[in-house]
């Protein structure tokens, strides 16, 4: 467990490599413990300055040290994000499903999931990204043949016989113009 904290922190800025589920978990349970206990020590100093009103150095320290606490907790917090991208890419999933976490409900528990999975050489989520492998490019068309020339002898066009210039009547009902077998204004049935 000691060596995959170490890796995790000296990983801290690495959000391109890959980290199996061993090292993920390890790393992970070791920063946790860390964070704990980095968050009982400015607790428990707190708790002394407030029962020791007149101390200004225990106050002092106790902000100090409140300081330090929360620059330790960003290196740990980007060392995690960045150990969580790297067991993402490795389980073969792209960067950006880290915000499946913003999910409601269900986001946290798919995050778990997919941090459990075995590690992938494909990519499971592929929509072309920046962690889509890169297409190969498409072979050059061969240069084109001289057209085959075939004699053919042309067909007769076919006779069209040609409707009459006029469609519309008129209905005797109503008197509209109409096009159509029935009337547009009445519903009438054209006469024949």
């Amino acid at each position: 467990m000691i060596e995959s904290t170490k890796i995790m922190f000296n990983k801290w800025k690495d959000f391109r490599g890959k980290s199996d589920r061993r090292e993920f978990w390890l790393g992970y349970l070791g920063g946790f413990l860390i964070t704990l206990v980095l968050t009982i020590i400015p607790s428990i100093l707190l708790g002394f300055a407030i029962g020791c009103e007149d101390s200004v150095v225990l106050w002092l320290l106790t902000g100090v040290v409140s300081l330090a606490w929360f620059a330790a907790f960003i290196y740990i917090t980007v060392a995690l994000l960045a150990a969580i991208v790297r067991r993402l890419r490795d389980a073969g999933f792209p960067w950006w499903v880290i915000f499946v976490n913003f999910v409601p409900s269900i986001g946290q528990i798919a995050l778990i999931v997919f941090l459990c999975l075995p590690s992938s050489e494909t990519q499971i989520v592929n929509f072309g990204g920046n962690d889509a492998p890169k297409a190969e490019p498409a072979p050059a068309p061969a240069t084109p043949a001289a057209p085959i020339v075939v004699d053919v002898e042309p067909e007769e066009a076919p006779v069209v016989e040609e409707a009459p210039a006029s469609t519309s009547w008129t209905c005797p009902g109503c008197g509209a113009e109409s096009e159509g077998k029935f009337c547009g204004s009445c519903g009438a049935a054209k006469p024949e």
